[in-house]
């Protein structure tokens, strides 16, 4: 089972101010732990996704337009 974090985990936290100061975004103590208690279970989700493998395939049909002059 993926790893569990506590929702006020001081990680999380800093892991939010680190990439909202990348934005330039300084949240609020109130918006800060509103994010703290969201974030854990969002990157859950994102990682999850990572998880689904696609194959090495093309996903995508190929067009080559051929002249017919």
């Amino acid at each position: 089972m993926a790893d569990v974090q506590d929702p006020s985990s001081s990680d999380s936290l800093v892991e939010i101010q680190a990439m909202l100061g990348i934005a330039g975004i300084e949240p609020t103590g109130a918006d800060l732990a509103s994010l703290g208690r969201i974030f854990p279970a969002l990157r859950r989700k994102v990682d999850r996704m990572y998880d689904v493998d696609t194959g090495d395939g093309v996903t995508a049909a190929i067009f080559r337009a051929e002249s017919d002059s």
